[in-house]
């Protein structure tokens, strides 16, 4: 299942990127904003039993980092801590886009693309 999710992950990396270069930016943040959802359920694995992940808790334990080094404090900043930021900017540029259909910056979101991308191949490192 793993496997999969990152497969997901990858091919809605891959529409996102499609769709900022036809200009259509609300429907490539919706993407972009998947993509890296299901790159971060790969890399945790499935909530507890009876549970789901939560937009907000899911960037908040894949960057924690338990999930990439079992060893690290439970508390104090992460270890994917630089990522924390943009994933949250991405999460709200989806609502924006989806739930306001307000304009997304096109600057912005092409940086929010490579974030997308680094947090991917992170979990690609790690999975070796």
């Amino acid at each position: 299942m793993i496997q999969y999710r990152l497969d997901v992950a990858k091919t809605y990396l891959e529409d996102a990127i499609e769709l900022f270069a036809r200009g259509r930016f609300n429907s490539c943040a919706s993407r972009a904003y998947y993509a890296s959802y299901q790159a971060m359920w790969a890399a945790l694995g499935n909530p507890e039993e009876g549970k789901i992940w939560r937009h907000l808790a899911i960037i908040k334990h894949f960057v924690r980092g338990y999930w990439y080094e079992p060893q690290h404090p439970k508390s104090g900043p992460g270890l994917l801590e630089d990522k924390r930021l943009p994933l949250r900017r991405l999460y709200s540029y989806r609502l924006k886009s989806d739930y306001d259909a307000l304009e997304i910056d096109q600057h912005s979101l092409e940086q929010l693309l490579n974030i997308t991308g680094q947090v991917i191949e992170i979990i690609e490192q790690k999975r070796g």
